[in-house]
């Protein structure tokens, strides 16, 4: 993993991963259980020339702000670019449950926000988790005293090719038997290392909070507000995340555009897919400029 850095912000102290690149950085907002560092896509963006400024979101990492919603936070995310010199920027990247900030940034700071790209991202205005037994058992399994213990078990499962390949089977629709030969031992170690170094803090619980169906309403409102180009991508193989939430944001975000891509899992930075996603970055930027 990168190093971080610590911000003091208006509302409390954010942790930011930024990396240099030769195009303006992009805003990346991870997914759950990842805190700035983690690399859950910002290495994809890396490697088309864009710099990085990656966050912890509330209840992640080092940033320590409470339990702030998506658009609470903004202020935050303002500041931090204020502090670091950030004033240009090539967009604002959510992946997954981090599809929520990175919305909320573009809607708050048009300005700073030229184009906003979603990766298998949830909650739209469905709600998630999509199934009732991941709503009963996330706030329980991945609560602020139980996750550690969670992902000390996960972290040992994924130390062997077995209990790897187990792991990333469940968040796909497909069979393992199918897929798994395209990864490289790179990929799987890329793998690994994505869940060796999760962690749920308290940010997981405000995460499903915020997806709940009852703040659907309140979805559509923000998703409705965005006025830059968004590219979303989705695999219908995603076991972690419904594609229908893809078809969703496209309908509701009246300047995006949705590309179904190929991934046989969430994982949609590692294996094959990877290259897909970069031309779908590549093509988007080229006619959204």
């Amino acid at each position: 993993m990168r190093v971080t850095r610590v911000v003091e912000t208006s509302l409390g102290p954010v942790e930011v991963m930024h990396v240099p690149g030769d195009r303006p950085p992009v805003l990346f907002f991870p997914g759950g259980h990842c805190s700035a560092a983690v690399d859950c896509g910002w290495s994809l963006y890396a490697s088309l020339g864009y710099g990085v400024l990656s966050f912890s979101r509330p209840g992640y990492g080092l940033t320590d702000v409470g339990a702030l919603t998506a658009q609470e936070f903004v202020p935050a995310v303002t500041d931090c670019c204020e502090q670091l010199a950030v004033d240009e920027t090539s967009g604002a990247v959510g992946v997954s449950f981090g599809g929520l900030q990175a919305i909320h940034v573009a809607v708050a700071q048009p300005d700073l926000v030229p184009r906003l790209f979603l990766h298998s991202c949830a909650p739209s205005t469905h709600a998630y988790p999509d199934t009732r037994r991941e709503a009963l058992m996330g706030p329980i399994a991945f609560a602020p005293g139980m996750q550690r213990l969670v992902w000390a078990a996960i972290a040992r499962l994924v130390d062997s090719e077995a209990g790897l390949r187990r792991m990333v089977g469940t968040l796909s629709m497909r069979p393992p038997e199918g897929w798994w030969s395209s990864w490289s031992s790179a990929d799987r170690d890329s793998a690994r290392e994505l869940f060796a170094s999760m962690s749920s803090g308290s940010g997981f619980v405000n995460d499903l909070r915020q997806g709940r169906d009852g703040r659907s309403a309140y979805r559509r409102q923000f998703e409705a507000r965005v006025l830059c180009p968004a590219l979303v991508t989705a695999s219908r193989s995603d076991a972690g995340v419904a594609f229908r939430h893809a078809e969703d944001l496209a309908r509701t975000i009246a300047t995006a555009t949705l590309i179904e891509i190929d991934s046989p899992s969430h994982l949609f930075w590692i294996g094959p897919a990877r290259d897909q996603v970069a031309r779908a970055i590549r093509t988007f930027v080229a006619t959204a400029p």
